[in-house]
């Protein structure tokens, strides 16, 4: 679908400057079935922008500007993922969802590095839930529902808070938001210790 499409990508919307903070902060609206051609035509951009990046877990419509409830996103055990990714135990292929929601089963939580196009030359370790239960819709307007842990919980928490307005910083403290430069030196050290199991994906 996206492959068709001739078109230029919008940018991403940062939360750098007021007026993208804002924007982003508005989250989407929902969308509504049967989706109108205009709704088509924001889906596949949001595709192709998937598809164009490298090391992109997930993207949110309103990341790119699109004020709509649409996420896509894939958590697959490709290359060395599960190697930085060692709560990988649930994948998932490129997946498009719209109007989704989660809620927490259970109150466990971990900590794990998050990065974001939306929030440039930032990564910060974040409290997530382990384990969600999840409902959205897919294009055809049938319901998904289903539970999900571990890295692809994350990713899924990550994309749904976007159409919500919430940000990956939002859940971090102070002291552990880092510059990507500051990341790295942390990461090196970790593996140079042996003991790393962070990585640094955008969503």
């Amino acid at each position: 679908m996206a492959s068709q499409i001739q078109k230029s990508l919008p940018d991403y919307v940062k939360s750098n400057n007021e007026e993208g903070l804002n924007f982003l902060r508005l989250g989407g609206t929902d969308v509504y079935f049967p989706l109108s051609e205009e709704d088509k035509n924001d889906i596949e951009i949001l595709e192709e922008k998937y598809d164009s990046e490298e090391n992109c877990a997930g993207i949110a419509a309103p990341q790119i500007g699109i004020q709509k409830k649409v996420i896509i996103f894939a958590a697959e055990d490709k290359g060395d993922l599960k190697k930085w990714r060692s709560d990988l135990t649930q994948t998932m292929p490129k997946t498009i969802w719209i109007n989704p929601s989660y809620e927490p089963v259970g109150e466990e939580k971990y900590k794990d590095y998050e990065a974001c196009f939306s929030v440039p030359d930032i990564a910060a370790a974040v409290w997530r839930y382990k384990k969600i239960y999840y409902k959205a819709y897919d294009v055809e307007g049938n319901l998904i529902e289903g539970e999900a842990e571990g890295f692809l919980a994350r990713i899924m928490q990550h994309e749904i808070d976007h159409v919500y307005g919430k940000l990956f910083t939002d859940y971090a403290e102070e002291s552990e938001i880092f510059s990507i430069s500051e990341y790295r030196e942390k990461r090196k050290a970790s593996l140079e210790a042996g003991v790393d199991k962070q990585h640094q994906d955008e969503l």
